[in-house]
C-alpha cells in the first residue's frame, strides 16, 4: 500500500510484445530533371531513418542504391517526371520503386569502357543491392525500376519481382 495516497503500490510491471507497426507508405514525383534526385533522396532518407527506423550505415547504402535508380531514370527516360514510392510489403522488408514513364525493355547492366566517366550505376545496383541481401529489378515493360531491401541484416530477400 502506498502510504501517501492509501492506494495499492505496484509491485511489477508486466511488458506486453507488441508487433511493429509497419512503415507508412509514401509516393511523390517531380519533374525529369537532375535537381530532382537529391529531394527525392532525402525523402527516401527520412523515410527509411524514421519510419522503418534502418540502420544509419544500411541507409547510407540503400541512399546509392536509390540515387542511381533515380539519376538512371532522369538520365535515360523519356517521361515528363520520375515518381518515387516506398512501402513496406511485410514486416522487416522494404520495397521502393522508381517510375520514368519509358516503356522499354528491360535496361540490362553493362561494361563501360576502362576510361569512361558515367555507365556503372546499373552494375553499382546490383552490387550493392546483392550485399544487402535485396533483390532488384524492372518491370515487365521497363517503366519502373524496383529493389526489395531487409531493414536490418536478416536473411536475404529472393523472389520478390512482383509484390
Amino acid at each position: 500500500m502506498n502510504s501517501f495516497t492509501g492506494t495499492p503500490s505496484v509491485t511489477s510491471v508486466v511488458h506486453l510484445a507488441m508487433p511493429p507497426a509497419m512503415p507508412s507508405k509514401i509516393a511523390a514525383a517531380g519533374e525529369r530533371e537532375t535537381r530532382v534526385v537529391p529531394r527525392l533522396r532525402k525523402i527516401g532518407a527520412a523515410w527509411l531513418r524514421h519510419s522503418c527506423r534502418m540502420p544509419e550505415e544500411r541507409v547510407k547504402d540503400v541512399l546509392v542504391v536509390l540515387s542511381e535508380l533515380l539519376t538512371n531514370a532522369v538520365l535515360h527516360g523519356t517521361g515528363d517526371s520520375v515518381g518515387y514510392r516506398s512501402w513496406s510489403p511485410e514486416p522487416g522488408l522494404i520495397r521502393f520503386e522508381i517510375d520514368d514513364g519509358t516503356e522499354t525493355e528491360d535496361p540490362l547492366p553493362q561494361a563501360p569502357s576502362p576510361l569512361a566517366e558515367s555507365g556503372r550505376g546499373l552494375l553499382l545496383v546490383s552490387l550493392f543491392v546483392k550485399e544487402l541481401g535485396g533483390d532488384w529489378g524492372f518491370t515487365r515493360h521497363g517503366t519502373t525500376a524496383w529493389c526489395c531491401l531487409p531493414i536490418h541484416d536478416d536473411e536475404p530477400v529472393s523472389g520478390r519481382r512482383e509484390l
